[in-house]
């Protein structure tokens, strides 16, 4: 085994010092309507969260510059048969403590990734085992054929074993249960910026890592800020006190694309936003209700009459963004260019709704972030409005999503109706139903996010046996028709896809990937 070493205070201060030292360093600032929720990367299977770590931490594979997936932590790999994976970890890599990287630490890791607490099962559902064959060699045996086993590894970041079990962080930390733990507040990663400083909900300071075994761009320094507060976000950047905001909000962006001296960067984002109502409860909670409405197809399909979601694009979105028939956005594979979404029809929802035994309406409670969405409060705000004129009164509570995530995925899913959305990382639908769509079995890493507690045990067989199919057509097939099934369930109320806005700097060249990863390692300051 390669030697490991426990960080000095000297060498570490040393190397977080170093780069404010050059002549030539450039800082970027960067500001955002919500912060990272922590930074253990095992902890919260959260977008925004994931890839910021994404720039302290690594997994075997990665994205490229080009959306491409390529080598980060293994430099190369080989499915030696239909089950068997081999995977030649890069060599000379270094943890940012020194500490040097190996197989041990990736079996950590995945073992940390399987903790009762962590919330990334899902990424090895599929895997039967693994194990280090030496220093700088790992097998992954899959229970079946996997054709996106290098997608799925895309979640799963690696930590410093030794690191890890020094500091009492050889598990996840529980965000639902709030508690705190070392990980949480440090990090210690292989990519190409460290943790300086931290400040939950005010600031963090990362440096870049001069032994960072990849070449990256020319920013030494990087400086993040929340901001949730829209006005007080857009008036940072046009004064110079950040350089990037992202998202930018919608209003603003007429105004900044005529300021001197900065730019609006806009690509379609793969994020499909939705509305979730409880399927599993006996009793909604929050609802003075009796029973459940929402277990009643005619009552799902009310809701998604009522809503207007072309309206709520045009109005709260300004057009940035595109109607969702589905769960997914076009671009990801198993996408179902067949189906088209319940219209808008308010009479038709009030019918529905008396057929099912509501013809004086109901009142339920609405559970909705405020600061991790693009609009995320006024899409709710218009989603409340809409139903109230089919006899829905909704009692909307909104709030950070530091205080609204913890609710929403608590062990019992604290809420009954919600908006939420998915990115599928791995831009395949599994990724979507493996975690939001696919009928809940927690102890098997399916259905983490599936809040609204949704069944369709037809699209589960059908998406169980695609997760197994390597010849591509017959998968895509069979993910269109599980999807299908889905929609016509009314599982979820999807909504549209999100544009990517960002407001920056002229001279700093950004790169957006659909998934809203950031990688600071491909950004540059002219």
């Amino acid at each position: 085994m390669h030697s490991k070493l426990l960080p000095t205070a000297a060498v570490v201060l040393a190397f977080m010092l170093a780069p404010a030292t050059q002549a030539s360093a450039a800082t970027i600032r960067i500001a955002s309507q919500g912060d990272a929720t922590s930074l253990d990367p095992h902890s919260h299977n959260e977008s925004f969260t994931n890839y910021f770590l994404a720039n302290v931490y690594e997994g075997l594979v990665g994205r490229d510059r080009d959306f491409k997936i390529a080598g980060q932590l293994a430099e190369s790999w080989e499915q030696v048969d239909d089950k068997t994976w081999i995977f030649k970890l890069r060599p000379g890599v270094t943890f940012h403590d020194g500490s040097e990287f190996n197989a041990e630490d990736v079996v950590f890791s995945f073992d940390r990734a399987l903790a009762e607490s962590s919330n990334f099962k899902h990424v090895l559902a599929s895997v039967d085992s693994y194990r280090a064959v030496d220093d700088l060699t790992i097998e992954i045996i899959t229970t079946a054929p996997n054709p996106i086993l290098l997608n799925d590894l895309l979640d799963l970041m690696i930590l410093d074993k030794q690191w890890a079990e020094a500091n009492g962080a050889e598990e996840p930390i529980n965000l639902q249960a709030e508690e705190k733990s070392f990980s949480a507040t440090n990090a210690n990663g292989t990519g190409p910026f460290a943790i300086s400083s931290r400040a939950q909900g005010e600031k963090t300071e990362l440096v870049k890592y001069a032994d960072y075994w990849n070449e990256s761009g020319n920013i030494d320094k990087v400086v993040f800020t929340p901001i949730n507060n829209a006005s007080t976000l857009v008036s940072a950047l046009l004064s110079g006190e950040v350089d990037l905001v992202m998202p930018l909000p919608l209003q603003d962006i007429a105004r900044v694309e005529s300021a001197k001296g900065i730019k609006v960067v806009s690509s379609p984002e793969a994020r499909t936003m939705y509305i979730g109502m409880d399927q599993w409860r006996d009793q909604i909670i929050e609802s003075p209700v009796e029973g459940n409405p929402f277990k009643d197809l005619k009552v799902r399909q009310a809701f998604a009459h009522a809503l207007d979601a072309q309206a709520i694009i045009d109005r709260v979105m300004q057009g940035q963004a595109t109607l969702s028939t589905q769960y997914v956005m076009d671009k990801v594979n198993g996408y179902n260019p067949a189906l088209e979404r319940l219209a808008y029809d308010p009479e038709k929802a009030k019918a529905l709704l008396a057929e099912a035994g509501y013809a004086d309406g109901m009142e339920l409670t609405m559970d909705c972030s405020t600061d991790r969405y693009v609009n995320d409060g006024q899409i709710c705000q218009a989603a409340v409005s809409l139903l109230a004129r089919v006899g829905v009164k909704v009692n909307l509570i909104a709030q950070p999503k530091a205080q609204f995530f913890p609710k929403v995925v608590a062990p019992e899913f604290g809420t009954s109706f919600f908006l939420l959305s998915w990115t599928p990382s791995t831009m395949d639908s599994l990724n979507v139903f493996q975690n939001v769509l696919g009928s809940r079995d927690l102890d098997n890493g399916r259905g983490a996010w599936n809040i609204s507690g949704c069944s369709v045990p037809e699209a589960d067989a059908i998406v169980e046996e695609a997760a197994v199919t390597m010849d591509a057509d017959k998968r895509r097939a069979m993910l269109e028709e599980a999807m299908a099934l889905m929609v016509d369930d009314v599982c979820l109320i999807p909504l549209h896809v999100q544009q990517l806005v960002w407001g920056a700097a002229e001279n700093i060249d950004v790169v957006q990937h659909p998934t809203f990863e950031f990688p600071l390692e491909y950004y540059n300051v002219n």
